[in-house]
């Protein structure tokens, strides 16, 4: 979140907004087909304190490029408290999974972990129309998944799969989303998806993160592996309102609220969270 200067195209000086730091061309080859990730201009941090790569995104002023400012900004309502317009961007990646995965209306979807990032995955294959479970070896994320409206919060320690099919006729979830990292949930993710279903891998970002796969089953039963990577314009505006109208609950995964003169204590905290760390918060005015 920011708060734009005067002179600032299309906005009032002071006006507080969100600013995407990654905003695709529009115009080449993987733009064309909606690959924005892949966009080499996407690539580019398009903010900037004077450092690079990372931008200086904790700097008191940050400078946006044209291209950020023209197509990467949205305006903050009155109301919207600053740490629910900071999962804006992380919204917009989940909203792109969603997507992708072509979640519809009354479909048995399963989640599989209950981080910070399941839980939005959740709620937004939810608000597509799906029936929600969520698995989680926590008993906390499940209880809070439960409240956030996942159907059932299943411990992911025990037989998933099986459950996944007692309570889908015998199925299994017609489309899966792997929020966890590691081997073991994603094979849980592969075993309680339905033949002919949608797994969609999101939590692996890192190379030489692998899983093995029987791909004798996996084609016979027609599964379909799918992926989904950082942020689409496409949905830029409307996962932005689907956090500020509160249709998805981000404060609820807030977890640490910490000022800035505890700032190091809050990334040691970050980097390695202590059991019931979901997300940090660190700014001005926060505490707890």
């Amino acid at each position: 979140m920011a708060a734009l200067g005067a002179g600032t195209k299309g906005f009032r000086e002071g006006q507080r907004v969100v600013v995407h730091h990654h905003v695709p061309c529009g115009s080449c080859f993987y733009c064309a087909r909606k690959l924005h990730a892949q966009c080499a201009l996407y690539k580019k941090n398009g903010t900037t304190a004077g450092f690079v790569p990372s931008g200086g995104g904790y700097a008191e002023y940050v400078l946006a490029f044209d291209w950020i400012v023209e197509r990467g900004t949205v305006a903050i309502p009155e109301g919207v408290l600053p740490e629910e317009a900071a999962f804006v961007e992380p919204v917009n990646t989940c909203l792109k999974a969603v997507r992708k995965a072509g979640v519809s209306k009354g479909e048995a979807v399963l989640v599989v972990g209950q981080g910070p990032i399941g839980l939005l995955l959740m709620q937004l294959a939810r608000w597509a129309g799906g029936e929600v479970l969520a698995s989680d070896p926590l008993a906390k994320r499940r209880a809070l998944a439960l409240s956030l409206g996942a159907r059932e919060a299943l411990d992911a320690t025990g037989d998933v799969p099986a459950e996944v099919r007692a309570m889908t006729q015998g199925r299994g979830a017609d489309c899966t989303f792997v929020a966890a990292p590691g081997r073991a949930a994603f094979g849980q993710a592969l075993d309680a998806t339905r033949p002919g279903g949608r797994i969609l891998s999101f939590a692996a970002t890192s190379r030489g993160e692998t899983a093995e796969v029987d791909l004798g089953l996996l084609t016979t039963a027609e599964k379909d592996i799918l992926t989904a990577y950082s942020s689409s314009i496409e949905v830029q505006q409307l996962a932005a309102d689907l956090v500020f109208d509160r249709t998805v609950r981000v404060r609820e995964l807030v977890s640490h609220r910490l000022p800035m003169e505890r700032a190091m204590e809050a990334f040691a905290l970050a980097q390695d969270p202590r059991p019931g760390t979901l997300k940090v918060v660190l700014g001005t005015g926060a505490g707890g």
